[in-house]
């Protein structure tokens, strides 16, 4: 399919109602990125995205899954949603009020509190973002306070 067909394919799936100010930069920034894509480099990110695939649920049993969701308008169905709330029933749940399709450029504040959150629980283990002997104890009380946890969710 010639590459300007592909992008009205992706441009069709943008928001088109009244968003806020920072939605519109996210928006933007992404169409932006859109034009910068050659038509086999679009293809591809389409064939992944529109593929019928997930993880199996069973092979990350025993692995913590933090589902990140928008409760406005995103191009993600509220049945596929749901599904994947079925699938992951011990995910934690990240919710945004707004974010559209693109939180992490126009909520990212709160979608890197979220991210830290989740990465949290693997400090001091094999799994840690950072080598735990560069992060003191101290260190990590302050990220904890910083991050505003309770004792249950530590």
């Amino acid at each position: 399919m010639p590459s300007f067909m592909l992008k009205k394919i992706v441009l069709g799936n943008f928001s088109s109602g009244p968003v806020d100010p920072v939605m519109v930069d996210a928006i933007d920034f992404m169409v932006d990125r859109l034009e910068s894509l050659g038509q086999s480099e679009l293809a591809s990110r389409l064939t992944l995205n529109c593929q019928n695939s997930y993880v199996e649920p069973h092979k990350i049993r025993d692995i913590p899954v933090t589902i990140m969701d928008v409760f406005d308008q995103s191009a993600l169905s509220t049945e596929a949603k749901e599904e994947m709330y079925k699938l992951y029933p011990n995910a934690r749940r990240a919710h945004l009020k707004t974010g559209g399709n693109f939180p992490y450029l126009c909520r990212s504040a709160e979608v890197n509190l979220y991210v830290q959150i989740h990465l949290l629980q693997f400090h001091g283990t094999k799994y840690a973002a950072i080598d735990p002997s560069m992060v003191s104890a101290e260190e990590l009380e302050v990220q904890k306070g910083n991050l505003g946890l309770s004792q249950e969710e530590q």
